[in-house]
């Protein structure tokens, strides 16, 4: 006989145990997602696949996600490792996973390499009920995963009250969504009569038409009845279900009533003497009374020799149903137990359900598990540090301690709003001058970190006007000061402000004033255009503070062309992860996403920039964000998809807190190359005037970048704007100037101005100058302008010679406007190219349809490597192998690595390499 809650669910078992079966005969994996409200038999459909799973040879693991543990980062995942009688990892596997518990990057590298070997041995199957509950590290995690090992014989059974699109984002493999309706009349009939061992009656009938096909409430309905037949009691209408879980829990005896609450309050298994001993029930047959009465009532039952409600829905009746007082002591209860056990993370939310004003006792349990997680799950320690602030009152003597705690917090997980608030509530009971300076420093962090640099400015200039201040805070404000300047002012005279800023702060001899100042020093120049003195700064201040401005130093390397070097210290990070702060590795994910696209890599540049979106959301962090779908728009115009850049624009409008000084310049620049290319250029001039005329005294260095220039020119160009290419051409000499020696700057400034004045020594210089920039589009720009201009003085033979490396260049990078515009160009002068053909018909699916680097990715899997193997032998990211392998998957309509291999070994796909 099927299981009961299993009635009516035969059709959507057979669509989960298809993508099951699937796995073990094709080493195919998918997403199964079941969804519903609670009670509608979602936890017995998964426990179901699972049974019928394991009979064929597939490894399943079961876990379920908790409210309560929602502060303990990436838990169900990390359990569904070890469930079951196979776990998925070995006993030390487990352990490297958990020692990287607070770091969300290496986390996803450990699972992935974890379950990529246990994939090896055969079909895995990961069930995951209750997502909804899902913290958001396992979120994270569960988003990358599904990328990352696409193609195994690996299916993720998710079930959730909702529509699972928070923690499954855009799906790169096989969905399978099962939505469970109400079942009907005939089927709660069915169940009745398996309960009841007879057919129902028409009384019995009418009795279930409450349950609204929910079977958890038609088995409810029936047990009421049951009892009340037991009893001798008549039949009465059925209670709406929190009624009647309520009346049930009031009939219970004191004692039994109390271990109900206890374990509908802990919402996780819970020992058995664990649950008496905080019920406070004593040894002997009391307890043993109180246990049998407990059970009795069907409120909780045993599980693995431990006690756990019946079901979601009865433990949030039970809780409902207890008075509030009551409810909030058993968590305080919990919360003690978990931090005597030294469990903050599990103390946390414990806490968070007990706290009110003046409990102190939760209020340092709060911020204790934020400082834990403000690495791992930054929205959740913000949360947290709020949340404890606002617990403790001012004339509690922890308030400061905890106020300063809390600070620091919301400082680190880039909460400007919520850090000022607090900064402005502790500063009101501050007296002393120092003490507000140093708590103004701290908020002046968080408004920095948030892009928020008008305010930062106004609240740390009055501070500076005290005569109170030490040398020591004087200096930290005045660099503060001088780094909002950088954002705000002229270039210039910010510059001027960061230089003696750092001679204050030199004189201070304060640690943190120094390095403070030693940013300001480097954002100044950067926003200058001087990459050589911001180079100089970030390496000093490197060697002061610490790697957390490595990304800035990476950065100045590449803007200097140093792209080797920026590589060797990126690689030094990457495979020193486990030393560097996590707060900085957004901006290293950053540095390498800049180093693939302007060494042309534009497969690589996307992949990175989809992943350090996704990073930035996780950790709060709105500025590599933006910089992300910067990236992500740029590449989709090179490849002439104004809608796909349109799309990420409009996201990007809406994604990042931060004042227009620090949001808008990239954004300017994406804006208006889109105006240009969907030929509305009026609009693109109005949109980039402003921005390129006042790139001499900006703060911003984006009008400075060298590949900006060369798309400027063109838009003044096509649009006729003489005014506006005079400034272009300025701004590209100005920063070359600055920049002496470095290719890309001189280069495009000698090519804008032989361009402007028609000079074709000037031209022959810059393609000279511009063939030894790293960068394709810089090498690529050179020789397709001289080429041009070749063609036009009659030479044709040098000006297509040029124009062919133009193209390869620009077919290298995938910048398919700029490689037609230059096949166009050659077509018109009688030229015609065999490579031209292997573009224009490269058709839509099979082998043929592959990029170079997908096909080399797809040989190195089919031969058996991971995707990590495969990056290492590639020289390239993680990341970027699971993109291509996205990419291979969907042409050659495959959706295994075994398929794949299959294919090549049959010799069904050409692997001719191009």
């Amino acid at each position: 006989m099927q299981p009961r809650p299993l009635r009516g669910r035969s059709e959507p078992m057979e669509r989960a145990l298809v993508v099951v079966r699937a796995a073990r005969r094709h080493g195919s994996g998918g997403v199964v997602l079941v969804s519903g409200p609670a009670g509608i038999g979602k936890s017995a459909l998964l426990a179901e696949v699972c049974s019928q799973a394991r009979r064929i040879q597939v490894r399943p693991a079961l876990v379920t996600c908790d409210p309560i543990e929602q502060v303990s980062p990436g838990a169900p995942v990390i359990t569904a490792l070890r469930a079951g009688a196979e776990p998925l990892v070995t006993k030390e596997q487990y352990a490297g996973i958990f020692e990287v518990l607070h770091e969300p990057l290496l986390l996803v590298e450990r699972i992935a390499a974890a379950l990529e070997s246990a994939a090896a041995q055969g079909p895995v199957l990961i069930a995951v009920d209750d997502v909804q509950w899902a913290d958001r590290v396992s979120t994270f995690v569960i988003r990358t995963l599904l990328g990352r090992l696409l193609g195994l014989p690996l299916i993720w059974l998710l079930a959730t009250r909702d529509d699972g699109a928070d923690v499954l984002g855009p799906v790169p493999t096989r969905l399978e969504h099962i939505q469970l309706a109400p079942l009907p009349a005939s089927e709660l009939a069915a169940i009745a009569q398996d309960r009841l061992g007879h057919a129902p009656d028409e009384r019995t009938r009418r009795f279930l038409e409450a349950s609204a096909g929910n079977p958890l409430l038609a088995i409810d309905v029936l047990d009421n009845l049951a009892r009340a037949a037991a009893r001798g009691e008549p039949d009465t209408v059925p209670e709406e279900f929190g009624a009647a879980i309520a009346r049930r829990l009031t009939g219970l005896p004191q004692a039994a009533r109390s271990l109900v609450g206890v374990v509908a309050v802990c919402g996780s298994a819970l020992s058995v003497p664990e649950a008496l001993r905080l019920a406070a029930e004593p040894s002997g047959s009391g307890r043993d009374g109180a246990l049998a009465a407990a059970l009795e009532s069907g409120l909780i039952s045993v599980h693995d020799q431990c006690l756990v409600p019946r079901h979601d829905l009865v433990r949030e009746a039970v809780c409902a149903a207890l008075p509030e007082q009551t409810v909030r002591a058993l968590h305080g209860r919990f919360a003690r137990a978990h931090l005597d056990a030294g469990q903050a993370l599990l103390a946390a939310p414990h806490a968070r359900a007990a706290a009110t004003r003046g409990d102190v006792a939760s209020a340092l349990i709060l911020i204790a598990a934020a400082e834990q997680l403000a690495d791992a799950s930054p929205p959740d320690a913000g949360d947290l540090a709020t949340l404890a602030f606002r617990t403790v009152r001012p004339e509690q003597a922890e308030w400061f301690d905890v106020g300063r705690r809390s600070l620091s917090v919301l400082r680190r997980t880039q909460r400007a709003a919520e850090a000022v608030s607090v900064a402005d509530a502790i500063l009101a009971h501050v007296d002393d001058a120092n003490l507000a300076g140093a708590i103004e420093t701290e908020a002046a962090r968080a408004l920095w970190l948030g892009g928020r640099t008008g305010e930062l400015l106004a609240r740390v200039t009055p501070m500076l006007a005290t005569d109170e201040l030490t040398p020591a805070v004087g200096a930290r404000l005045t660099a503060a000061r001088a780094l909002a300047a950088t954002r705000s002012g002229a270039g210039d005279s910010g510059a001027r402000e960061a230089a003696g800023a750092l001679d204050v702060a030199r004189v201070s001899g304060d640690r943190d004033a120094w390095a403070l100042a030693l940013q300001a020093v480097g954002e100044a120049a950067r926003n200058e255009g001087r990459h050589q003195d911001a180079l100089r700064s970030f390496r000093e201040l490197r060697s002061l503070a610490g790697p957390h401005q490595l990304a800035e130093e990476i950065t100045s390397l590449q803007f200097v062309d140093r792209y080797d070097h920026a590589q060797q210290l990126l690689d030094e990070a990457t495979s020193d992860y486990g030393n560097v702060p996590l707060a900085i590795l957004p901006e290293l994910h950053s540095a390498q996403m800049w180093q693939h696209f302007n060494l042309g890599r534009s497969d690589d540049a996307e992949s990175a920039a989809r992943t350090l979106l996704d990073l930035g959301r996780q950790l709060g962090n709105g500025v590599c964000a933006r910089d992300a779908l910067v990236v992500l728009i740029a590449v989709a115009l090179l490849r002439g998809d104004t809608e796909t850049a349109a799309t990420h624009l409009a996201q990007a409008d809406h994604l990042v807190d931060a004042d227009d000084d620090v949001r808008l310049p990239g954004l300017t620049v994406m804006r208006g190359w889109l105006a240009a290319s969907q030929s509305d250029l009026p609009r693109a001039l109005t949109v980039l005037e402003p921005l390129v005329s006042g790139a001499v005294s900006s703060c911003s260095y984006w009008p400075l970048w060298p590949c900006w220039m060369g798309i400027f020119f063109g838009i003044g160009a096509a649009g006729a704007d003489e005014g506006f290419i005079r400034t272009v051409v300025d701004i590209a000499e100005l920063a070359a100037s600055r920049n002496p020696g470095v290719a890309s700057f001189e280069g495009v400034a000698l090519n804008l101005r032989g361009r402007d004045k028609g000079d074709l020594t000037m031209l022959s210089e810059g393609a000279r100058v511009l063939a030894r920039s790293p960068r394709p589009i810089m090498r690529a720009v050179g020789a397709d302008c001289y080429g041009r201009a070749l063609l036009a003085e009659g030479n044709r033979d040098e000006g297509l010679a040029l124009l062919d490396q133009a193209w390869d260049d620009y077919q290298g990078m995938d910048a398919r406007v700029y490689r037609d515009d230059v096949q166009h160009a050659m077509r018109q002068a009688g030229a015609r190219r065999t490579k031209w053909a292997r573009t224009t018909t490269r058709p839509d699916n099979g082998w043929a349809a592959l990029t170079g680097a997908e096909r080399r990715v797809a040989l190195l899997i089919a031969a058996g490597h991971t995707n990590r193997t495969a990056a290492l032998e590639l020289g390239v990211s993680i990341n970027t192998v699971g993109t291509h392998l996205r990419m291979v998957f969907g042409k050659l309509a495959i959706q295994s690595r075994v398929q794949l291999a299959n294919a090549m070994n049959r010799g069904e796909l050409v692997t001719v390499s191009e």
